[in-house]
């Protein structure tokens, strides 16, 4: 495992960009209390020293651009990522009338950061799930306000204005949504808008289905196929994904560490190295289900075996370096912009996938 390991790296620093891998972040955490930049650097640090893992979780996806308890502040992620050396992938809160501010925040960051911000950010997520929260779905579960694709598609062109001439002019901008909103003929502007699509997608949520832990695999992939259909030759992005360590049953699916791990074996692991893969979540103490790995911010002996050592695949893990800028490439309300995803959106949804 070790040699296949140290191949992946090789084979990762022999092309121009290295694939990411990491977690989610959110502004808050699970009691609601605002993340600080000490929180930040304290879960950057966990990630990327988490045992049996070559220090490869060296990359964060972000909801927001604002710091809580601010009205357009950057969010204190961007000082703690500088510290330790984390990749970002950008996100900006879309839904709810915020995106002035979100913007507002992005360029105080790069006037106020620099380079040094601006390097180590591997694209910009303008929204997430609003797609989802504006279908008849999403409005029937209470989902919250989301975005008709038009105007998705209007505040992509918005950031893609405001970091024109930046040092964040070469970002791949995308949007992040489950593979079904994606599909939906009527969202067809967004896909032509992006650069990349994010899927979401939880397979232990989707009860109208066979879905115990053997069947998890395959729900996965049948989702990430579709969205690759609808993309064309637009990069797809594993922006969240994971099975629950504790949690009510759902259908067949049930919440415990082996099928946690079952699932990171065979769903995470023939990812890693592969595919650009933000994991949920790194930990999430007291939140029901309970999708970390870890049972606290600061604990890097995770719950399960991390290695991929039982995974099926040759598939290891990259090389945690970022090593490139996207300078150097080719290419809720924002305070509440929380990582507790799978929480805020309904089983109704979840349940169509």
């Amino acid at each position: 495992m070790r040699s296949a390991q140290f191949f992946a790296l090789a084979m990762a620093v022999a092309t121009s960009e290295a694939v990411s891998q990491g977690f989610n972040y959110g502004a808050t955490k699970g009691d609601g209390s605002v993340r600080t930049q000490a929180d930040f650097e304290t879960e950057f640090q966990t990630a990327k020293n988490l045992v049996n893992t070559d220090h490869a979780f060296t990359s964060a996806r972000l909801y927001t651009m604002i710091q809580g308890g601010t009205t357009n502040g950057p969010i204190e992620a961007i000082p703690a990522a500088i510290k330790e050396k984390t990749e970002l992938l950008l996100g900006l809160w879309a839904s709810g009338g915020t995106m002035a501010n979100e913007i507002a925040a992005l360029k105080t960051a790069i006037s106020t950061y620099g380079d040094e911000f601006t390097k180590l950010v591997v694209g910009i997520s303008v929204g997430s799930e609003d797609l989802y929260r504006n279908s008849a779905i999403g409005a029937g579960s209470s989902a919250g306000p989301g975005l008709e694709a038009s105007e998705l598609v209007d505040y992509i062109n918005q950031v893609r204005s405001a970091i024109s001439g930046t040092s964040l002019s070469g970002a791949p901008i995308g949007h992040v949504d489950t593979w079904n909103a994606w599909t939906n003929s009527s969202n067809a502007a967004a896909i032509e808008a992006v650069d990349w699509l994010g899927f979401d997608g939880y397979p232990y949520f989707e009860n109208t289905k066979p879905n115990s832990i053997d069947d998890a695999e395959g729900l996965f992939q049948t989702g990430v196929n579709n969205l690759k259909a609808a993309a064309g030759d637009k990069e797809v992005w594993i922006t969240e994904t994971g099975w629950p360590v504790s949690g009510e049953q759902q259908g067949q699916a049930v919440a415990n560490v082996a099928n946690a791990k079952q699932y990171w074996d065979e769903v995470a692991c023939p990812l890693f190295g592969n595919t650009n893969t933000w994991w949920y979540i790194l930990a999430d103490a007291g939140a029901s289900p309970s999708f970390g790995i870890s049972d606290s911010d600061s604990n890097t002996t995770p719950l399960f075996d991390l290695s991929c050592k039982s995974a099926t695949s040759s598939a290891a893990f990259a090389s945690g370096t970022p090593t490139a800028s996207v300078g150097e490439k080719a290419g809720s309300g924002a305070a509440s912009a929380t990582a507790s995803t799978p929480l805020a959106v309904s089983l109704a949804r979840l349940s169509v996938l």
